[in-house]
């Protein structure tokens, strides 16, 4: 692997929750110490960069479910404001950071007016959560990131529910039967215990009988040029904090293959 150059690092839009943390002890805030939280964003950073090892390489069902359904819940947005939303799929990058807003409002992504993070909720009751919850100091950071890269004015969080995907639904429902073949209940798919199941898959997974402005939260997020300049001023920090972590490391790794008394 090439040598890294820690001084062109950028930091996606993702991280910088954990990468602007304070030290929750107060003798390392007050030596300007980077907290716990910080440096551990620092690692799985560098694990990368190092081992081009990524521990975010992982897909849960939400997560399945949220790439699927992103064009249709577009769609739903779009309709229930009254603007033609696009989905973006390209990654931007500036001196500072890194990011892949997306959907946006104008003619490209690097002209956009609006930028808005789309969240898809798994199943109704996380989404009805989201309507008493407030935008998070990291929510914010992501999306000020995203303006920072495209320009826009501002942009939302916005919560959609859409119904599962047709081959998840099958999915769901093959588990269902197997499981209860497996503990002797049924053994065919025409049985009505399977049958009254399936029903209570339905209910617990498919939202289409529900109107779409019932099923579009937003949650507006500012334009904050005082919070894009402070995390533009951590950037030097973070890339020295890589810097002499890589040095430290190296240099441990080499101490400990020497030869004894060398």
């Amino acid at each position: 692997m090439s040598e890294i150059n820690f001084d062109k690092v950028r930091f996606r839009a993702s991280s910088w929750g954990n990468l602007m943390a304070s030290p929750k002890d107060a003798e390392d805030k007050k030596a300007g110490k980077l907290g716990l939280s910080t440096q551990k964003e620092l690692l799985k950073i560098y694990r990368l960069l190092k081992y081009d090892w990524n521990e975010d390489d992982i897909t849960t069902s939400a997560m399945e479910k949220g790439t699927i359904v992103q064009p249709e819940s577009i769609l739903m947005y779009s309709n229930v404001v009254g603007e033609l939303f696009t989905e973006n799929k390209e990654n931007l990058s500036s001196e500072w950071f890194t990011g892949t807003p997306d959907v946006y409002l104008g003619k490209t992504i690097q002209t956009a007016t609006q930028v808005d993070d789309m969240k898809n909720s798994f199943i109704l009751s996380g989404f009805t959560d989201k309507t008493v919850e407030k935008v998070t100091i990291d929510q914010r950071m992501q999306l000020n990131v995203y303006y920072s890269l495209t320009g826009a004015s501002g942009g939302n969080i916005v919560h959609a529910l859409v119904s599962l995907p047709q081959e998840m639904f099958k999915k769901e429902c093959e588990r269902v039967l197997w499981r209860m073949s497996n503990n002797g209940e049924i053994a065919t798919e025409y049985a009505p215990e399977y049958l009254e199941a399936v029903e209570r898959l339905k209910k617990k997974y498919i939202y289409d009988h529900i109107p779409e402005e019932e099923r579009i939260f937003i949650q507006p997020v500012e334009r904050d040029e005082e919070l894009i300049q402070k995390m533009k001023d951590r950037v030097p920090i973070l890339r020295n904090w890589l810097k002499e972590y890589h040095e430290q490391h190296m240099n441990r790794n080499k101490k400990q293959l020497s030869p004894i008394g060398l």
